[in-house]
């Protein structure tokens, strides 16, 4: 019965030994490697393989199956390696094939996991995570070296994928929170790319991928399920990406060179959309929202092109789309559901469009060169149309007050439009086709309307309408004719008529 006792009692010994045992194992090949092997706790596995010279590898595990593979390969020299893990169920990976090779991985917590692969020489790579769950994969150099990455994930359920090859790329990844996504791929020399996100929030996610030389991009999401988008390919292209609030999504595509886009969205709302598409060289693009549920689009083709949105409240719409080279516009919205469209095709066309108030909504469409249109709209539902074809021409329209309405059309070349409504309910439609026309329409009141039709070459037409009521209808065909038109009062009418 005594030896029953024993044996059973040796038995359980041994059960619970083999239960505690870690495992190293260390292979070397070379000259002056050096590895370093800690474990404390149950069931961990060190692996550790060291080919060429002069390399060192350091692993120190604290807790249960916890797992590290560190390999530095066939022919490699005076890389080094450092894993420390802090938890259970943790997983390190690191391959070094090159020389001067550093990685570092540190993780606390349970159930992370990193993936290091460097191929090249002289790359760098550290991963640190704190938290449970998070995940890590770093592949760099390739085709090069002297690539730099630096990963820390503090939070639960992070992901991090970063793939860089070239020469002297750099990506830094920083995500504070839970459920965080980033993803970064550099193909080129010397692209950088940080990405900062999750600070006061969760489940944002970015996407970089830069392809060329020189490129540069920062992203930074602070709060919960944002998603931004940057594509960069070509030299030399710069995108700033900052988005606050929760709900918010922003898209940057810049192909060519020297192209500039920054977006700043959300600092006191939720739900804003930005999408910026720069094709050419020396483009910029500015976009800020401030509120919630705002809406920026714009699409830029050629060269030189500059657009700058402003938009703060709520619901506001801006779409901006600029081809050919040098033309500029300007968005500014102050107040809630204002609309702007500004369409620009040719070369060196300028827009500006002020909107203060609500539900304003402004057009603009430019086909030609050097023309200019100005629209600025103070109060509520104001309405502006503005639709120049040809060279050379100006439009300018200040509307204040609510409800106002105003279209313009011009089509030829050297033409000027003057639009000035204060009040309410006020109408202007002016309509120049041909060349060196000028009109200039002023509406003080309420329910005033003018309506100016000028055709040929030279036309002068002045209509000035102060009161309520008013109503005054030009027309101009032929060469040089001159129209003024005063109305002072209500309820007057005018209509003239000239021809050759």
């Amino acid at each position: 019965m005594k030896k029953l006792f024993f044996s059973a009692a040796a038995l359980m010994c041994g059960t619970v030994m083999f239960a505690q045992s870690n495992t190293s194992t260390v292979s070397t090949i070379g000259n002056g490697n050096s590895s370093t092997v800690g474990q404390t706790g149950l069931t961990n596995n060190s692996l550790v393989t060291q080919e060429g010279d002069d390399n060192m590898s350091t692993v120190d595990q604290l807790g249960t199956s916890n797992d590290s593979e560190v390999r530095q390969a066939y022919s490699s020299n005076d890389n080094t390696s450092d894993v420390d893990q802090d938890g259970d169920f943790n997983d390190s990976f690191v391959w070094q094939d090159g020389d001067d090779n550093v990685s570092s991985v540190d993780q606390d917590g349970d159930s992370n996991d990193s993936y290091v692969d460097q191929w090249g020489d002289a790359n760098s790579s550290s991963v640190d995570q704190e938290g449970d769950n998070n995940g890590s994969i770093v592949l760099q150099g390739y085709n090069g070296d002297n690539h730099t990455s630096d990963v820390d994930q503090d939070g639960d359920d992070n992901d991090s994928y970063v793939y860089q090859t070239g020469d002297g790329n750099d990506s830094t990844v920083l995500q504070d929170g839970d459920m965080n996504d980033s993803d970064v791929s550099q193909y080129g020399n010397s692209n950088e790319s940080t990405v900062w996100q999750g600070t006061t929030g969760d489940n944002n996610d970015s996407d970089v991928y830069q392809s060329g030389d020189d490129n540069d991009s920062f992203v930074w999401q602070d709060g919960n399920d944002n998603l931004s988008d940057v594509d960069q390919i070509g030299t030399d292209n710069d995108s700033y990406l900052d988005q606050w609030g929760d709900f918010n999504t922003s898209s940057v595509m810049q192909d060519g060179n020297n192209n500039d886009s920054d977006v700043y969205q959300g600092y006191q709302g939720d739900y804003n959309t930005s999408a910026v598409d720069q094709i050419g060289d020396d483009n910029i693009s500015y976009v800020r929202q401030d509120g919630g549920n705002n809406n920026s689009d714009v699409d830029q083709t050629g060269n030189m092109n500059d657009s700058d949105v402003d938009q703060e409240g709520f619901f506001n719409g801006s779409l901006v789309s600029q081809t050919g080279d040098s033309n500029i516009s300007t968005t500014d919205q102050d107040g809630d559901a204002n609309g702007s469209t500004q369409i620009q095709f040719g070369n060196d066309n300028e827009s500006y469009v002020t909107q203060d108030g609500n539900n304003n909504g402004s057009f603009v469409a430019q086909v030609g060169d050097m023309n200019d249109s100005f629209v600025d709209q103070t109060g509520n539902l104001n309405g502006s149309s503005v639709a120049q074809n040809g060279d050379s021409n100006i439009s300018d329209v200040d509307q204040i007050g609510n409800a106002n309405g105003s279209s313009v059309a011009q089509a030829g070349n050297d033409n000027e439009s003057y639009v000035m409504q204060t009040g309410d309910l006020n109408t202007s439609t002016v309509a120049q086709t041909g060349d060196l026309h000028l009109s200039t329409v002023t509406q003080t009141g309420m329910l005033n309307i003018s309506d100016v039709a000028q055709d040929g070459l030279s036309h002068t037409s002045d209509v000035l309408q102060d009161g309520m009521g008013n109503n005054s209808i030009v027309s101009q065909t032929g060469n040089t004719h001159v129209s003024d038109v005063d109305q002072i009062g209500n309820n007057n009418s005018s209509v003239v008529t000239q021809m050759d």
